[in-house]
């Protein structure tokens, strides 16, 4: 509140101040030295709280959420957060979010559904969520919205389907190919592309057989090398026989696959290999789906969904269970139909 102001009478009569607010002059006029002072505080009271609702709008706490939240994602989960985080700012961004009721965003979550996949869904509401509930914890609104709110059922849920026979067989016959080695090695491994792309020599232990899986790459302005986000992460899995013959006799002692220069791999050098191995090929199916081909063989050997966990890197035993359950459900479609032939 500003501090009482002097006043003069003007040649009209009417009593008048001259305050500085912001670096600029601004007259406040009356019939009396109060009813000039009841203006001031009214201006300054509409003053501080267009300061106040301009720090509560959506788009205000949103900014003010990733910047404390960024720093904590994976680089993975940046790149699913920021496109959620738009959309959510342009749908609610200049409301006070004290205003935004569960509602609205039901009827937002349900007009972004159509022809959306779950997952996309459910990462958009999953975002609207944490923004409102830093919200609620910062004291700028008194309940979260979005916790009523759920995702609409029957949704289309994106699997990434494992490759078929014909396709295995097809990545195993093309090893000999440029960049050949790499789909072969997350078949016979699992490894995910990044970290496979983090494999070196030192990885390799031809003695005991084993393959040690450390790190992985991700990409940030340029390829960075990262720890596990989970213990489960760091692992070893068997170094098969068929993936030791392909590899080098001589293992090298810097990346497996690298730059003319040892560098990492960047992402784009890094697609146009697979693209090209892809064209001369025939492999359509992309490397996560060969990882998923590693799963399936897991099944179909017989190793049972703990271990399969451990090799797979899973953190959680429902994930394996998932890749599981689907791969059984096919396995039993495939002897129905050979059972309708023999019965």
């Amino acid at each position: 509140m500003p501090k009482y102001p002097s006043y003069y009478i003007r040649p009209d009569g009417l009593h008048e101040t001259i305050l500085r607010i912001n670096g600029k002059r601004k007259a406040f006029r009356g019939k009396t030295d109060k009813e000039v002072w009841e203006k001031v505080k009214a201006f300054d009271r509409a003053q501080l709280q267009a300061e106040i609702d301009a720090e509560t709008t959506f788009s205000r706490i949103a900014e003010q959420w990733w910047d404390e939240a960024e720093p904590k994602l994976e680089p993975n989960s940046v790149k699913n957060y920021k496109p959620a985080l738009r959309r959510a700012v342009e749908e609610f961004g200049a409301r006070q979010v004290g205003s935004i009721t569960a509602k609205e965003i039901d009827a937002f979550i349900r007009d972004f559904a159509a022809a959306r996949a779950r997952k996309t869904v459910a990462m958009q509401l999953q975002v609207i969520r944490q923004i409102l509930r830093w919200a609620e914890l910062q004291g700028k609104t008194n309940y979260n919205p979005a916790q009523a709110v759920r995702v609409p059922r029957n949704l289309p849920q994106t699997r990434r389907e494992a490759p078929d026979k014909d396709q295995i067989a097809k990545i195993k016959a093309s090893t000999n190919l440029p960049f050949g080695l790499f789909p072969a090695l997350i078949y016979y491994t699992g490894c995910r592309r990044g970290e496979a792309q983090a494999l070196t020599g030192a990885d390799i232990d031809r003695k005991a057989m084993r393959v040690h899986i450390r790190r992985s790459v991700y990409y940030d302005h340029g390829a960075k090398i990262k720890e596990p986000k989970t213990a489960a992460g760091v692992r070893e899995v068997p170094l098969l026989p068929a993936l030791d013959a392909l590899l080098p006799k001589k293992l090298p002692q810097g990346y497996l696959f690298a730059e003319p220069d040892g560098s990492l791999l960047t992402d784009g050098d890094f697609r146009k290999l697979y693209k090209a191995y892809c064209a001369a090929s025939g492999v359509t199916v992309s490397l996560h789906q060969i990882r998923h081909g590693y799963a399936t063989a897991l099944f179909e050997a017989g190793v049972d969904p703990k271990t399969a966990q451990k090799l797979l890197g899973h953190a959680k035993l429902s994930t394996t269970m998932d890749i599981y359950t689907h791969v059984y459900g096919d396995a039993i479609a495939a002897a129905a139909e050979k059972m309708k032939k023999s019965f």
